[in-house]
């Protein structure tokens, strides 16, 4: 006979106690130990050509012009400093692009279409987002409670590496390193992440530079996670989240397509879903995806066809895990939930912005501008994760409404 201890059934009390709070704690995610953090997105933040010169090196200046709009440009040059202040490109009767410049990069884009005026991008939308961004990191690197300790980008920060290709030969990535990288925070060992930034490969990384040596000088700590010139995948755990970058390749003349043969398509699904089952089964719920192409979109570019969009795999996990997408390269912004997997198009990172629909819009609810007028819109994403949640906020920035010109938006809570 088992002689009963004494005070053991205030130790059975205390255990039980113990283990339906645990319960509690797990099925919750208040209670994980530092799974409290936020991080950024943007995308498409390239600009147009960079261009320096004067009257004589005329022929110089429309090589640029030639290799980036396939034709010559009305070039107009200060009196005083000879220096380019403006460029337009003729697309067709009563259709023009007007580039303004001031050393050497463009100040500004104007589109005039049947009489009709409309900016459609300025530095200043570009420097609003890097300074907000800048901001934001450096008072989450300084523990600063509820900032953003990363960033994600979606793809094109360059033009293209016609004018040079790694980081000590284009003004592109240049102009990247000086304008956020180099004002960023090192990732020291708190942040347990080899660098602050982390991007996918998108179709203006490969043009003009096939072997993407300027992503590769510029964000040189992406190889940690495994991303290579011959393998433009990645992946890496942050704090019970999982982030997965994929690389849609280059722009397809037959239209928007998965182009990448590093790896191929069906070889990157693979990865995927070795990525999504990962997560499973470590008790991972969040799971953040970045791709340059989007699967749905109405405006600027068509959306990727459905055999090549990876959907189809995410799918399969929408009852497992939450999953969110982060898609760039039309220039615009928008918002959709398919199959409870959520998609967020980010395109107002400062590139040139797109109003016109898509020859093939997709057919889902779009749930950002819900049919409303677009207007210029520059912003960037916040993604505040608690344990297994998180919500999204955008920042956004829209110099056509003066009376109020900046606010932050909430897309969604899961």
């Amino acid at each position: 006979m088992i002689k009963k201890r004494k005070g053991a059934g205030f130790f059975q009390w205390l255990f039980m106690l113990s283990l339906i709070f645990s319960i509690c704690v797990f099925s919750t995610g208040k209670g994980f130990a530092g799974s409290r953090f936020s991080f950024l997105v943007v995308g498409d933040t390239r600009t147009e050509p960079y261009i320096t010169g004067g009257p004589n090196e005329r022929d110089g200046i429309q090589t640029v012009f030639k290799k980036r709009f396939q034709a010559p440009l009305e070039l107009f040059f200060d009196e005083n400093s000879q220096q380019l202040v403006r460029a337009v490109h003729k697309k067709g009767e009563g259709h023009t692009i007007t580039l303004n410049y001031r050393d050497g990069w463009v100040s500004s884009m104007v589109e005039k279409n049947n009489g009709n005026n409309r900016v459609i991008m300025r530095d200043t939308g570009r420097k609003w987002v890097f300074d907000r961004i800048v901001a934001t990191i450096r008072k989450g690197a300084a523990g600063t409670p509820g900032h953003a300790r990363f960033l994600l980008h979606g793809g094109d920060i360059p033009l293209f590496g016609f004018q040079g290709k790694t980081l000590d030969e284009s003004p592109y990535w240049q102009l990247f390193e000086d304008e956020l990288l180099n004002r960023l925070p090192p990732a020291g060992k708190d942040l347990g992440l080899p660098g602050r930034v982390f991007v996918a490969v998108g179709n203006h990384a490969t043009w003009e530079d096939p072997a993407i040596s300027g992503f590769t000088t510029t964000l040189p700590w992406l190889a940690d996670p495994g991303l290579s010139r011959e393998r433009r995948i990645y992946a890496f755990s942050f704090q019970e989240s999982r982030f997965i970058f994929l690389d849609c390749g280059d722009y397809s003349s037959t239209g928007t397509a998965w182009t990448s043969q590093f790896p191929p398509f069906e070889v990157q699904m693979e990865y995927l879903t070795g990525q999504l089952n990962q997560a499973w089964l470590s008790g991972i719920k969040n799971v953040f995806v970045v791709y340059h192409k989007p699967s749905y979109v109405k405006v600027g570019h068509d959306p990727l066809p459905p055999d090549q969009s990876p959907h189809r795999v995410f799918r399969e996990f929408a009852d497992r895990l939450k999953i969110c997408v982060f898609n760039s390269h039309t220039h615009t912004t928008e918002q959709y939930r398919v199959d409870n997997i959520d998609y967020l198009v980010l395109g107002g990172g400062g590139a040139p912005q797109k109003f016109t629909l898509t020859r093939h819009p997709t057919t889902e609810k779009e749930l950002y501008w819900k049919g409303k007028e677009r207007v210029e819109e520059y912003n960037y994403l916040e993604v505040r994760v608690d344990g297994p949640n998180f919500k999204a906020l955008l920042h956004r920035f829209r110099p056509t409404q003066p009376q109020n010109p900046m606010g932050v938006v909430e897309l969604l809570t899961r």
